[in-house]
């Protein structure tokens, strides 16, 4: 795996957009399964290519190796994007005899009213936001982590509702940083 090309962000000056290319042997091949790996993933059969979101990251794979994402906070992390893929492509392959081509790709969209649900709707304001809901839509556009409430962390009586939010994101593409 390597890292082609690190260019400005359109969205995020702060961030990057990130040019790298992964090994795999025949992705070609391996494309259908693996999309089939990747929460939220488009496959374009025709041109070969898979699309998933990861976060608020956007990520492509080229059916030649390369792979392009969006909002990368820095080299580290799109090395580590590109690992995680080669990893999961492997075990695409591996898996192949498992994963059913002829099933449509699962979706799952997760929007702000998802996650308020599973907030504590006290409005306390620890968070650094005005209400829950406020705080719901920031924690989909990656401004504010799940961390960040302190409710769900510190009062046992959220701890079912915290599970049950951390399993949506993760079945959405999202990353969870639980420290």
């Amino acid at each position: 795996m390597e890292i082609k090309d690190l260019l400005p962000c359109i969205a995020d000056p702060e961030k990057y957009r990130v040019i790298g290319r992964i090994e795999v042997d025949n992705l070609k091949e391996v494309a259908p399964y693996l999309a089939r790996l990747l929460p939220n993933a488009t496959y374009n059969s025709k041109e070969g290519w898979i699309s998933f979101k990861k976060g608020q990251r956007i990520i492509t794979i080229y059916q030649d190796g390369f792979v392009t994402m969006t909002m990368i906070k820095d080299k580290e992390e799109a090395l580590s994007i590109l690992q995680e893929l080669e990893e999961k492509a492997k075990l695409a392959w591996q898996k192949r005899d498992e994963i059913d081509l002829t099933k449509p790709l699962e979706k799952s969209f997760v929007g702000p009213f998802d996650v308020y649900k599973y907030l504590p709707k006290t409005n306390c304001k620890r968070c650094g936001e005005g209400t829950c809901m406020a705080y719901a839509f920031k924690v989909l556009n990656g401004e504010k982590k799940l961390k960040d409430c302190p409710l769900l962390f510190e009062d046992p009586k959220y701890l079912g509702i915290k599970e049950t939010l951390i399993s949506l994101l993760l079945s959405a593409g999202y990353e969870v940083e639980l420290q």
